[in-house]
């Protein structure tokens, strides 16, 4: 029997992080009410013209470049002629030849654990369709154009991906580096960072490609992990029964796991494709080429190597790494204390939970990085206890209130008075004489629990190490 292997390639769609839609004004805020972001322009009335927006083109080179690909002086814009209610134009905007970008690539780990670069074919710009909400109540499907029109870019990948694993290493590793560069915001929930599966089988070794499958609007790793292996079993079945496999746009059935036939796939002269008459040509300027390359941050590579060398824990690098805007915290944290490990771990405990919480991004937060910089120096001077920081964290995230007051009025700082440590390790004997006696015959972690006493009496003020020794001194034990 002939052993096949798969063959994957991937369209990424990445929503642009602007504040208006590509051609027109109007809000790209998904969240809206139905039909209320819209206008003549993104709703497709006669005679109302687009207006390219600068900034959109200014993100899409950007992405260029970070992945290595090269940015096009000039580039067209055409029209992508297809049917679809939530499509008011009758086609979509979109470049085919030539695009913003060309080439590039992104390396992840082979299953074989070494380096493995999957090749960018190409980078284009697009607009949005709207969203159809399907009324299963009224048999009715009702067309919100709020995203219609919201700027794109799409990311085509060469058929370099060899299984499920690998390219969802790839897709979590682009989607880290767009919402690092504040490409895009990337949250995948509301479709800002979504893609196409295309794929294939082919006796190992063989240059001839197979018949492949096209899954569309993958919004989920873990969805786009499962499509591929169904897809990859239900090939593999057709071909050992000699049965062909057709060229067909599949959808994927995440609850029962599984994809099923949408329609036969579309070629590009399906599309009909000619220049869009209603805009120029897209410039950029070598200008703004230079000026985009001198703004784009370190690589992810490079972060984790400086990470690494901090002694920062591979766990606690990968939040830093994936949340959008965390490394650029963290780093202004750092610049004012020096204290990596303190600081990672306070972020990924406290800080990055917080804006999860809240739905804000790390530069959103009242808590500014020079309050993460003062807590986790007063807990590393001895001065604060963690357990009176983590207490008043929430209240110092809410109202950005400077850690060293806020613990002042709390009386939180960390008490070494000999006579206050006395008094407290005292009460806590009277309290709890059983644990004090097994204490002294010998039962050495009782002693762990009369210093939470201790701890729980003072709200966390007193110094746990001196509490133990205010415990022994009371005790009568010996400090050797």
């Amino acid at each position: 029997m002939t052993t096949l292997e798969p063959v994957i390639g991937l369209e990424v769609h990445a929503q642009l992080n602007t504040q208006t839609k590509l051609f027109c004004s109007c809000p790209t805020s998904g969240s809206a009410e139905p039909n209320v972001n819209i206008c003549e322009v993104c709703t497709g009335q006669p005679g109302a013209l687009p207006r390219l927006n600068a900034k959109a083109v200014e993100l899409a080179a950007k992405a260029v470049l970070a992945l290595g690909g090269q940015v096009q002086e000039r580039s067209l814009f055409s029209r992508k002629n297809y049917f679809y209610p939530d499509l008011p134009n009758g086609f979509q905007t979109s470049q085919l030849d030539p695009p913003v970008g060309l080439g590039g690539f992104l390396t992840i780990d082979s299953a074989a654990g070494s380096a493995k670069t999957i090749r960018l074919n190409r980078v284009h710009m697009e607009d949005d369709a709207g969203k159809c909400v399907h009324d299963e109540k009224r048999d009715r499907t009702l067309v919100d154009l709020n995203r219609a029109g919201t700027p794109l870019i799409e990311i085509v990948t060469e058929p370099d991906l060899s299984s499920s694993r690998e390219a969802v290493d790839f897709l979590k590793k682009l989607h880290g580096l767009l919402t690092r560069l504040e490409v895009t915001k990337g949250r995948l929930e509301e479709g800002e960072f979504r893609c196409d599966v295309n794929i294939s089988l082919k006796p190992v070794g063989s240059p001839i490609l197979g018949v492949r499958a096209e899954i569309k609007n993958l919004n989920s790793f873990r969805f786009v992990g499962q499509a591929i292996d169904y897809e990859i079993r239900r090939q593999t079945a057709l071909y050992e029964a000699n049965k062909p496999v057709e060229q067909q746009t599949r959808h994927f059935d995440h609850i029962k796991a599984e994809t099923r036939a949408l329609r036969s796939k579309e070629e590009a002269h399906d599309y009909r494709y000619f220049p869009q008459p209603d805009l120029p040509p897209v410039e950029v300027s070598p200008e703004l080429l230079a000026q985009l390359q001198k703004s784009l941050p370190p690589t992810l590579e490079s972060l984790q190597a400086r990470y690494a060398a901090l002694g920062l824990k591979p766990d606690v690098m990968a939040n830093l790494l994936s949340v959008v805007g965390a490394s650029v915290y963290f780093e202004e944290a750092l610049e004012i204390f020096p204290d990596a490990k303190r600081l990672a771990v306070l972020m990924t405990e406290l800080f990055l939970p917080a804006c999860r919480q809240s739905s804000l991004e790390p530069s959103q937060a009242l808590f500014k990085p020079s309050n993460l910089a003062k807590l986790a120096r007063l807990m590393s001077e001895g001065q604060l206890g963690k357990r009176a920081a983590y207490d008043i964290f929430s209240e110092l995230f809410a109202t950005g209130a400077d850690p060293q007051e806020l613990a002042e009025a709390k009386g939180l700082f960390l008490v070494s008075d000999n006579a206050a440590l006395k008094d407290w390790a005292q009460a806590v004997v009277a309290a709890h004489p059983a644990e004090a006696q097994k204490y002294l015959a010998g039962q050495e972690k009782i002693l762990s629990f009369l210093v939470g006493q201790i701890m729980r009496q003072s709200r966390g003020a007193a110094d746990p190490q001196l509490a133990a020794q205010a415990l022994k001194d009371v005790l009568g034990v010996s400090a050797a």
